[in-house]
């Protein structure tokens, strides 16, 4: 396998080298029977070379965000100071009920910090996640669901 590495790492190395004029797939394969592999060793390093976005591919769909499986998302101070204290527990809200995934989550605070108001509420985050939330039917009703402040909340319970 070593030896299948080294081969890799001279087709890297001949590919990036922009001082010589490249090579062909057959004057490739000569010089590195000259230089004494066998093409039982090159077959495997071409194979693994081309190989290589089909399995960084089929790893990146299987695994999203492996660490926040059973963790929370922290907002960062910036985050703290630009979402008020309402926007915040929705946000973990909407999370938390799975209305929202880890990714729309990371997009919805990235459009928060770049938004140039120095307090964002609900009814903006509203509307950052009638923006960011891909599916119709989801940004629609997450952009214009009803929502209650605290104080509201307890009067509609304790009336």
């Amino acid at each position: 396998m070593q030896r299948v590495m080294r081969i890799i790492e001279k087709l890297i190395t001949e590919v990036l080298d922009d001082t010589k004029e490249s090579l062909t797939g057959p004057e490739i394969i000569a010089m590195l029977l000259r230089e004494g592999y066998n093409a039982d060793e090159i077959e495997q390093a071409l194979s693994l070379i081309f190989s290589l976005p089909e399995a960084i591919q089929a790893r990146s769909e299987e695994v999203a965000y492996p660490a926040w499986q059973d963790s929370m998302r922290v907002f960062t101070p910036e985050e703290r100071a630009k979402l008020d204290v309402e926007a915040q527990g929705y946000l973990l809200g909407l999370v938390g009920a799975n209305l929202i995934d880890q990714s729309e989550l990371e997009d919805i605070l990235g459009e928060v910090t770049a938004l140039q108001l120095s307090q964002v509420g609900i009814p903006e985050l509203q509307w950052i996640l009638g923006r960011v939330v891909e599916d119709e039917v989801r940004s629609f009703l997450l952009s214009t669901a009803p929502v209650y402040s605290s104080s509201e909340k307890a009067g509609i319970w304790w009336n």
